[in-house]
């Protein structure tokens, strides 16, 4: 499968804002719950790293400036697609290999990373096609 060198740079792009938004998310949670609840903390963390991962990926990773209330709409329902994903990946490893936490963890991102950026690129934050050079 021949890859054109704008989704290999959106690849990237996509990487790295990921690697942002978790970053953002185990800070801020880090940060709280040292003055709130776990729970609260980590679901005012994982709600900030979402903002922000749907700002680095509408703004940065995929270039798409047009305001759209559609396309929120779009990157919330796949991110919780992700999230049911992502759990049921990682506890279907760990089903078979208990004791391989890491390896479900690395296995779980990967699929669910996978799988948010084809959504992201060609569902999500797709230009119209009058938008398209």
């Amino acid at each position: 499968m021949i890859i054109d060198m704008n989704a290999r740079i959106e690849m990237v792009r996509f990487f790295a804002a990921g690697t942002i938004v978790n970053a953002t998310d185990f800070s801020i949670y880090y940060f709280l719950f040292h003055f709130l609840p776990y729970s609260l903390s980590k679901g005012i963390s994982f709600i900030c790293a979402g903002i922000a991962g749907y700002l680095l990926c509408k703004h940065w990773t995929f270039r798409n400036h047009q305001p759209s209330y559609a396309e929120a709409v779009r990157y919330v329902f796949i991110n919780f697609l992700a999230l049911g994903m992502n759990v049921l990946t990682n506890q279907s490893i760990l089903n078979l290999w208990p004791r391989a936490v890491f390896t479900a963890l690395i296995i779980a991102t990967s699929v669910t990373g996978l799988f948010t950026f084809v959504c992201f690129k060609w569902w999500v934050f797709r230009l119209p096609l009058n938008e398209l050079n």
